[in-house]
């Protein structure tokens, strides 16, 4: 026996570089687990098993205060979210499937420690104007079919607007609670955003996604610090999960108000003052019709003046019919108005709205006359400002 132990003994000293650093630790939700950098070349591996089919939400704090690094792995150890970096005290959000067992693989400088911590969690319902801050893997977005879905109630019609701020481009579709789309797809990047018309007390969602073939700008650098490690030829071979993480910061929704009370058949018809804009909404996922009064007093050409505030428009979004008095067409072909709001979010939304002016060469005699203005596309929404002269 004694002898036994002096060749063990003599062994170590020989190959000291044979010591085992590497952790293999299964984690308790909610419950910090502390360790230690296994090198370079080695890795600490946590087990967590998913209990709903959520989002591992992942904390992460460290010795030297600097971004935690890590691979997630399936429950064969093999990377499906790779190349990972999570900010000193930040939460890291991966997408799980309820049931099936998930590794945390560490990667870092030897010597220093870290804590981490897990709970499974659901993206909050969003509130609104209040800003949410996320910190998304790459994988768990990849790709329209695995897309988030943010909630959101309008607490009021008019034109709800969602928007964050990201280094990535993204993706986004507004839904509704059937998941049948509402708008278009826009591309938000940087400080760009749109949004739909709504009625009140609805349930929509935004729907967010990346290209399954964009992982450029893997690390946000607005949250996540430039201490990302450069990858070995070994890490890079086992790395074959989808790359990054992609940051949303001031996540919200807000709504100007816009009244609903346009009229909908030419008896309900809203009176017009002349050379005042009206504005009416057009909402989202149905087409839409309104009727405008109009007097007309003395003799003159008719004007009028439409400012598009319309979304994602794609096609004829808006055509105009002036009609006599029994609302009968007097131009049997529409007058289009293919105009879309341009919308830039930065501490405060910008919207610029297109104006077209329509004129008459006819004269009107005195007497009533209505407008007619359709919105036919479902998936363009918003609303106008018109006015006669």
């Amino acid at each position: 026996m004694k002898k036994t132990f002096i060749i063990i003994f003599l062994l170590t000293m020989i190959f000291p570089c044979i010591t085992s650093h590497a952790a293999d630790v299964t984690m308790k939700s909610g419950k910090n687990v502390t360790g230690k950098y296994a090198g370079a070349e080695d890795y600490n591996y946590y087990a967590i098993k998913a209990t709903s089919s959520n989002f591992i939400a992942i904390t992460a704090k460290t010795s030297n205060k600097k971004n935690l690094e890590l691979d997630i792995c399936d429950s064969n150890k093999e990377v499906i979210a790779s190349n990972l970096s999570i900010p000193n005290k930040k939460t890291l959000f991966h997408r799980a499937s309820k049931g099936k067992k998930y590794y945390l693989r560490i990667r870092g400088t030897e010597g220093q420690s870290y804590t981490i911590s897990y709970k499974m969690k659901s993206i909050d319902t969003m509130k609104y104007a209040k800003k949410y801050n996320y910190i998304f893997t790459n994988a768990s977005f990849t790709g329209e079919k695995n897309a988030l879905f943010f909630k959101i109630k309008a607490s009021q019609s008019g034109i709800l607007q969602f928007m964050f701020e990201t280094s990535n481009g993204v993706n986004v579709k507004i839904v509704d609670s059937k998941k049948k789309a509402l708008s278009d797809v826009f591309v938000v990047s940087d400080n760009a955003f749109s949004g739909i018309g709504v009625k009140g007390n609805k349930v929509v969602y935004a729907k967010v996604w990346k290209e399954e073939n964009s992982n450029e700008d893997a690390v946000d650098e607005n949250i996540v610090s430039d201490n990302v490690i450069e990858q070995s030829d070994t890490e890079q071979s086992e790395s074959n999960g989808i790359d990054g993480i992609t940051s949303f910061k001031n996540v919200k929704y807000q709504i100007r108000y816009i009244s609903t009370s346009n009229g909908s058949t030419r008896k309900k018809a809203k009176s017009l003052s002349k050379g005042k804009f009206t504005e009416a909404l057009v909402p989202a996922g149905k087409s839409t019709t309104s009727w405008y009064k109009l007097k007309i007093s003395k003799k003159h050409a008719l004007s009028v003046t439409i400012e598009s505030r319309m979304l994602q428009n794609k096609g004829k979004n808006l055509q105009l019919y002036i009609c006599n008095s029994s609302g009968k067409k007097l131009n049997t072909s529409p007058i289009i108005v293919n105009g879309e709001a341009t919308v830039t979010y930065k501490k405060k939304y910008v919207m610029n709205y297109p104006k077209t002016t329509f004129g008459t060469t006819a004269s009107f005699p005195e007497g009533t006359y209505y407008l007619r203005v359709e919105s036919k596309t479902k998936l363009s929404s918003g609303s106008y400002r018109i006015k006669w002269k």
